[in-house]
């Protein structure tokens, strides 16, 4: 009788060039998200003095991030928010929505959002929308955020 034959290797998961839908951060953190994600979010000066002003402002303010793993703007923004919210130690409700080239998602994420650039990061406080800093920031992230969290006048890139 012919010899059993070897159980086929177990085929190394391949990471897709693209992420779409509710995402982990540690998703971007590793493999080829990583190899652009980790280098930016290090390099990032973030500027304290503001960051020590966001902090009580962030408290029960909801942050949504939708993003493409595939968009220039970004995978340059995404480390830097990310490197901000750590600083200012906001760790819980933070979503992160990647989206594919028509700023889709397969579970229709996006649907009412007017998501028509990304990153598009979102700040609401009970259900309602204090502001979003679309495609990049005026000034810089953070200053943008505290205009958006004190509730100044604030205009992202894109608003008429």
């Amino acid at each position: 009788p012919a010899a059993p034959e070897a159980p086929a290797k177990p085929a190394t998961p391949q990471q897709p060039e693209m992420l779409t839908g509710e995402t982990e951060r540690m998703e971007l953190q590793t493999g080829t998200f990583g190899s652009w994600f980790n280098p930016r979010y290090a390099e990032y000066d973030i500027d304290k003095d503001v960051v020590m002003q966001l902090k009580p402002l962030l408290e029960d303010v909801d942050v949504i991030i939708f993003m493409g793993t595939w968009c220039g703007d970004s995978k340059r923004e995404t480390p830097r928010f990310y490197k901000i919210l750590d600083a200012a130690g906001k760790t819980q409700d933070v979503e992160l929505i990647t989206v594919d080239r028509s700023k889709t998602t397969p579970e229709g994420l996006e649907e009412g959002k007017d998501i028509k650039r990304v990153p598009t990061l979102i700040f609401s406080k009970n259900g309602t929308e204090l502001g979003r800093i679309v495609e990049y920031p005026i000034e810089s992230l953070e200053k943008d955020m505290l205009k958006i969290l004190q509730g100044q006048p604030y205009k992202h890139a894109y608003a008429n």
